[in-house]
């Protein structure tokens, strides 16, 4: 079965030119706000009223292609039917073109009410590294981003911020922290060489409204380099050290010549712990 026919359609979108990264691609954010909306849409098929960021225990996003200005998106959503992620939802988002995301969303809230995918239809989606876990990790020594003020804007319609937002704030988190281990834009330039998210993994954490004014910051690190991708963890939380989400992603560099997958930079450093969970 082609992955664009599998549940049902859940959003309608486009790619604005304004929301394409440096590399004139469909920043990551906006994948992200695509796929929380349309599980706005799936949490409320039943007639409940649309809890927002609440819906959301985990997220898994993987990309597989990218997407340019002005291409059509449609995200269609199902929910897994057996196998170790049986009850989550999935989350499928393209173009005419076929594939280009997919989301897992866990606990799958209103899930009941769409088509079902079978587990080979979703293993697409499925976590690579492993599902998120509950435990904190030690952010001992990890760079911090002051990221300023939380604005009005920034905040879903219960309080609680904007996924988009959260990983805009961790995308500055992520940038400074690969700036300072010498993987900038003045190497990008030089050697041809830029790096890609190829699987993102969210937990919110916040247990209320988030203040308008709140000033936000965000811890990152390095957890990982490995012979074909690297991996960084990222927390944002409140300038008094409450959490509000942890993230984590798993990235490729790529020669943009050819645009394929290259090792990582030889500059990066190799932590002796190995890959772990999203935690």
């Amino acid at each position: 079965m082609r992955a664009m026919t599998i549940g049902r359609p859940t959003l309608t979108t486009r790619v604005e030119s304004w929301e394409c990264d440096f590399n004139d691609h469909w920043n990551a954010r906006f994948y992200a706000r695509s796929f929380q909306q349309a599980a706005e849409r799936v949490a409320t098929l039943d007639g409940r009223d649309n809890p927002g960021l609440g819906l959301l225990g985990a997220r898994t996003i993987r990309f597989h292609r990218e997407l340019l200005a002005g291409t059509g998106v449609e995200v269609r959503s199902a929910r897994v039917s057996g196998g170790e992620y049986g009850g989550a939802v999935l989350h499928l988002l393209g173009d005419a073109r076929g594939l280009a995301a997919t989301a897992l969303d866990l606990p799958g809230t209103g899930g009941a009410a769409l088509p079902r995918a079978s587990a080979r239809e979703a293993r697409l989606a499925f976590p690579r590294a492993g599902a998120p876990a509950d435990a904190e990790e030690n952010w001992a020594g990890a760079r911090i981003a002051e990221t300023g003020p939380v604005r009005p804007a920034e905040l879903d319609h219960t309080g609680a911020p904007l996924l988009e937002e959260i990983l805009r704030r961790v995308a500055l988190g992520l940038h400074a922290l690969l700036d300072g281990l010498g993987f900038t834009r003045d190497f990008t330039a030089e050697h041809g060489i830029g790096r890609m998210a190829v699987e993102t993994r969210i937990r919110p954490l916040a247990a209320g409204p988030l203040r308008p004014g709140a000033l936000l910051r965000v811890r990152s690190r390095l957890a990982r380099t490995g012979p074909r991708s690297f991996a960084t963890r990222h927390r944002l939380e409140t300038d008094t050290g409450a959490a509000l989400a942890r993230v984590g992603h798993t990235l490729v560099a790529v020669d943009l010549a050819t645009r394929r997958a290259v090792a990582p930079p030889g500059f990066l450093p190799r932590p002796e712990a190995g890959e772990a969970a999203l935690r």
